[in-house]
């Protein structure tokens, strides 16, 4: 496999582990908390 490729090959598998453990504890992955404070819409 490329080097290249090799980070944003194992970042997806990464990405879906995070967002099942984030449902198993119970939060929204969708609404993030403090995300308005982040965010500047111009």
């Amino acid at each position: 496999m490329s080097t290249l490729l090799q980070p944003l090959l194992s970042t997806i598998p990464l990405q879906v582990f995070a967002a099942s453990v984030a449902r198993a504890r119970g939060y929204d992955v969708d609404k993030p908390r403090n995300l308005a404070k982040s965010v500047t819409v111009e």
